[in-house]
C-alpha cells in the first residue's frame, strides 16, 4: 500500500511540473510569424489575444498573422465532388 502511494504521489508530481513546463513554453520575444505559422497550421483560430495577455501586449500582430495565414495556407484542403 505505501509502494502505491508513492507511485502515485511521485507521478502527480510529475504531472504538475510537465503542466507548468508546457504553460512557461511561451517566451514573448519569440518569433511571431513561426508562433503564427504553427497555429495556422494546426487549424487553430488566432491567438492574437491571448498571447497579448500573456506578453503584456508586446505582440508583433502583423508579423503574427502573415504567419498565420501562411501556415492556414499549407492545411491540406479536401476538394468538393
Amino acid at each position: 500500500m505505501l509502494i502505491r502511494l508513492r507511485r502515485l504521489k511521485n507521478t502527480a508530481l510529475a504531472m504538475v511540473c510537465a503542466a507548468l513546463a508546457g504553460c512557461a513554453a511561451l517566451e514573448c520575444d519569440t518569433n511571431w510569424y513561426e508562433t503564427g505559422r504553427r497555429d495556422g497550421l494546426i487549424g487553430a483560430e488566432t491567438q492574437v489575444e491571448y498571447y497579448s495577455g500573456r506578453c503584456d501586449g508586446n505582440v508583433d500582430v502583423l508579423r503574427y498573422l502573415e504567419g498565420w495565414h501562411a501556415g492556414t495556407a499549407m492545411r491540406p484542403r479536401i476538394s468538393a465532388m
